[in-house]
């Protein structure tokens, strides 16, 4: 490797132990400069020795991201100098002795030193500086087309707005061409995100109500209606700005289940050390530490120690859950008081938080009984509109001796007959109505902190008659009394009291609390 560039970062390949030693020594090897590194793994602090003006472009950043591929690597594959459980004798990986013979290795305390072998008065004239501990960046929870909705949404607003002004401007002008101007701008702005759905039907030789939509309104503005082609695009685009709104909306209230979400945990390893590791990269059977107030990152089971865990953003329950060894623990739920040892049961992609996600992402694909009718419904009305109208224009024209074109001071053409017919086809109302009903029905909800699993839901609960709820302190206060006492039949409401009172006396229920 020439001098002045920056060392591989394959040195230390991940099918072997991740050795510092090494990787430091190829530092050395690419940059004469380099004389020694210094680690201190408690204070977390790094500071590098070099004689002369190094060549290596990043050669801070090189050695920063080595020791991170390296603190974050699995525990059979980590370099056990950064723990301080070994040194260099005892790896299962040992140096070549040609390499080792060039460094010396000097662990006093908490300090591994690794420097060049040199004479004992060149330390005196290296220079000395820190460089940043390496800090762990682990990956952000993202949620798919969560970032496209929110921009969706917005630009389609845009362009409903821009339809909506740019039509209202046309009707002050008149019928002139400065109208009509203003009016093709609107077509334009009202149409381009339809037209991009057409397209990609299309390319799926299929067609819908939207095609239907973008023919009606050009139908309109062929005969001159030119104002209510506009509305009818302004109306579109404007309902699917409110359709990317509420999707973006339920995709924003699922993500904030992760805002306090931890992104690192605290493993411990067989010698008891601990340190930091992206939750992302936890494995079944690793041990973790939790502090109180820290959130649990994976699903897990208690294997030392005793706490009580906050659940209320998973199951809805407010009381606290009590936690002991071999008590099962979720992902994103809260330890409230105790340090545990919590032994990792699976990955942090397969937790109930996760599947929870899953679950209400998956059901937003299920489309309500009315829109599924609308979808079918409006493929095959679409190619009936369109056939039918086409008929009539010949019907017109060949039939009834109309113009095909041009209308007459008399009479109006055949075309505009066609198009008349096509526009009052239009199944506009039944269109728009149904998607944007439902879409506000879970944008509303999400706002209140309740998640519909898509349409099908929503238009369920118009056949709910009667509810009944088992969640005391979440939907209720918790705080319950006794108003009465009923038995079947009367006259034993005393005996059932003493029943009811046998039975919860040992519970600590609110609702025993309320009986007892």
């Amino acid at each position: 490797m020439k001098t002045g560039t920056t060392p591989s970062a394959t040195a230390a390949p991940t099918d072997r132990v991740l050795c510092l030693t090494r990787t430091i020594a190829e530092a050395m090897k690419a940059e004469p400069a380099l004389e020694a590194v210094k680690i201190n793994r408690v204070q977390r602090s790094i500071s590098v020795a070099t004689l002369g003006r190094p060549k290596t472009p990043d050669l801070e950043g090189y050695l920063t991201a080595q020791i991170r591929q390296i603190e974050q690597a699995d525990t059979g594959q980590r370099c056990a100098l950064l723990d301080g459980a070994a040194d260099c004798s005892t790896c299962p990986v040992p140096q070549p002795p040609a390499e080792r013979s060039r460094l010396t290795i000097r662990q006093e305390g908490d300090t591994t030193t690794i420097a060049r072998v040199t004479c004992v008065t060149a330390p005196k004239f290296w220079r000395w500086r820190e460089i940043p501990w390496p800090r762990l960046v682990p990956r952000e929870v993202v949620l798919p087309d969560e970032a496209d909705h929110e921009r969706e949404w917005k630009l389609q607003l845009l362009a409903a707005t821009l339809c909506g002004l740019l039509a209202l401007t046309a009707g002050m002008f008149g019928e002139g061409l400065t109208a009509k101007a203003f009016y093709v701008l609107a077509y334009i702005a009202g149409s381009w995100f339809t037209l991009h759905e057409i397209l990609e039907l299309l390319r799926k030789r299929a067609l819908d109500v939207h095609f239907l939509m973008l023919v009606v309104a050009l139908g309109s503005a062929s005969i001159g209606a030119w104002g209510e082609g506009a509305t009818l695009l302004f109306l579109f685009s404007f309902s699917g700005a409110l359709e990317h709104y509420a999707m973006g909306r339920t995709h924003r209230e699922i993500r904030s289940l992760f805002k306090t979400a931890p992104k690192v945990a605290t493993l411990v390893d067989e010698n008891g050390n601990q340190r930091e590791m992206p939750v992302e990269q936890l494995r079944p059977g690793m041990r973790l530490l939790i502090k109180p107030g820290e959130q649990f990152p994976v699903d897990a089971e208690i294997i030392k120690g005793k706490t009580a865990a906050d659940e209320s953003n998973l199951t809805g329950e407010a009381a606290p859950a009590d936690k002991g060894i071999g008590d099962g623990v979720l992902a994103g739920t809260m330890n409230l008081w105790g340090v545990v040892e919590v032994h990792v049961l699976r990955l942090a992609q397969e937790s109930a938080l996760q599947k929870i996600v899953h679950l209400i992402k998956e059901s937003q694909h299920l489309k309500a009984p009315s829109q599924r009718f609308t979808d079918k419904f409006g493929t095959s009305y679409t190619y009936t509109v369109l056939s039918l109208s086409l008929l009539m224009f010949f019907v017109w024209w060949l039939g009834f001796g109309y113009e095909p074109l041009l209308s007459t001071a008399t009479s109006h053409s055949a075309f505009y007959r066609a198009m008349t017919l096509l526009v009052v086809a239009s199944p506009c109302a039944l269109v728009l109505s149904i998607p944007s009903a439902v879409l506000a029905a879970i944008a509303s909800a999400a706002r209140r902190g309740i998640l519909f699993r898509g349409g099908a839901a929503v238009e369920k609960l118009a056949e709910v008659n009667v509810v009944a709820m088992d969640k005391t302190g979440t939907l209720t206060t918790g705080e319950l009394k006794v108003e009465r006492v009923e038995s079947f039949p009367p006259g034993r409401e005393q005996e059932a009291a003493r029943l009811a009172y046998s039975l919860e006396r040992l519970s600590t229920h609110p609702l025993a609390r309320a009986i007892t």
